[in-house]
């Protein structure tokens, strides 16, 4: 393919500078899996992580960070800096729900999960019924400190401190993703805490550790996950739970069962324009944090992968496997279009209410959040060096078993 890399702005270029003076970055930021664990526990002064699987995936994801990322000195300073929040976060959690044994107990009932291929509305389309008072959903800053939150602790500047960071280590990731400690945001960054996550997989230079997570059983990362949404009921009851991650689409017989009774919002959009955009970010993502960046090989897989997953949720909807009726199909153009209508349409499906206040809230996100708000995101089927004819014919079955409108 002929993806090119942004341009890095010059302070970051300098700061790598630091590692290359000394040898490589490893020698200023220790990405050592033992060693990360002992900070951790004499960070907070505990010891007990609550659990043991986790720690195979763990330790499969710190050799392969170590071994195949190539990681410069900003790509250390992140990885450090989410490893030991995630593990601060397992020796804390571990603690309260011994403590407080109760929180355990707590019912969740019918929790809604956006879902869909990355670059197709996920994102829009949640933080648009997010608007809704009656909804509830996990901001960033709540499960990047959730027994802060619970405590009545707001550690959201911080949070959004972080988060925004990345716009200025990668000006072009702004146009890409709105980032924000304040926003709701994905599942991922609750089942990262299992070391069971995309967010380890797509940001890191980690093949190995991608093969790994292809391969593993997902169900503890989910009922990890039901523990962390009940912990956070500690602080907010909620009426229902609204959920999102593009990396559900691959996992929809773990999630469901965990959560039997989990209704599920499948976002459409033609593949030949979510493709090049999910290839770029991704691209950016890896480039924000690795020396090298080579796409070629995600560029071939990625779609195969992605054809597969399809056929096998078609499959699945149709044999019984996974409950089509727990299901609401929308398209990403009707979002666009209509954002008030797509939600409503989702809305009755769900046999929600859809009273005027709320609309009136979910317009007025929509009108404050218009396409290309952060810049443009440039990008084209081209620059992924796929074949337009080859992959129109590829995805022809899931266009038109989902009646999806080619975007050209």
């Amino acid at each position: 393919m002929t993806w090119t890399p942004p341009d890095r702005p010059a302070w970051v270029e300098r700061l790598n500078a630091y590692g290359e003076a000394v040898g490589g970055a490893d020698q200023l930021v220790s990405l050592d899996a033992e060693q990360l664990l002992a900070t951790a526990r004499a960070s907070v002064g505990l010891d007990d992580f609550g659990g043991k699987g986790w720690r195979v995936h763990y330790d499969v994801f710190l050799n392969s960070l170590n071994t195949e990322s190539d990681l410069h000195l900003s790509g250390r300073i992140l990885a450090r800096t989410e490893l030991l929040r995630t593990l601060r976060n397992r020796l804390r959690l571990a603690e309260l729900w011994k403590q407080r044994p109760s929180i355990l107990e707590e019912p969740l009932s019918e929790p809604v999960f956006i879902v869909g291929g990355a670059r197709t509305g996920t994102s829009i389309l949640f933080e648009l019924m997010a608007s809704d008072p009656l909804t509830r959903s996990p901001a960033m800053w709540e499960m990047q400190h959730p027994v802060e939150a619970v405590r009545g602790e707001d550690w959201s500047e911080i949070s959004d401190r972080v988060e925004t960071f990345h716009h200025f280590l990668q000006p072009e990731y702004a146009t890409m993703h709105a980032n924000s400690g304040h926003l709701p945001n994905e599942c991922i960054f609750i089942t990262m805490h299992e070391f069971l996550s995309d967010v380890w997989g797509s940001q890191y230079g980690v093949p190995g550790y991608q093969r790994h997570l292809a391969r593993a059983d997902h169900r503890p990362a989910y009922r990890y996950h039901q523990r962390f949404l009940q912990t956070l009921q500690q602080r907010d009851s909620c009426r229902r739970w609204l959920l999102k991650a593009p990396s559900h689409q691959s996992q929809l017989r773990a999630l469901f069962d965990v959560y039997p009774d989990a209704r599920i919002i499948r976002t459409h959009r033609d593949p030949l324009k979510s493709f090049p955009s999910l290839l770029d970010l991704l691209g950016t993502l890896l480039w924000m944090r690795c020396n090298r960046v080579d796409m070629d090989l995600a560029a071939k897989v990625i779609p195969a992968s992605f054809a597969a997953m399809f056929r096998q949720e078609i499959d699945d909807r149709a044999s019984g496997a996974l409950p089509d009726e727990r299901f609401v199909d929308v398209h990403f153009a009707d979002i666009v279009r209509d954002p008030v209508a797509a939600v409503g349409r989702v809305y009755e499906q769900l046999g929600w209410d859809y009273p005027q206040s709320v609309r009136e809230a979910v317009g007025c996100y929509a009108r404050a959040k218009p396409p290309g708000a952060q810049g443009m995101h440039r990008y084209s089927l081209e620059g992924t060096g796929l074949d337009a004819a080859e992959e129109t014919e590829r995805f022809r079955f899931y266009m038109d078993h989902y009646g999806i409108a080619s975007e050209g």
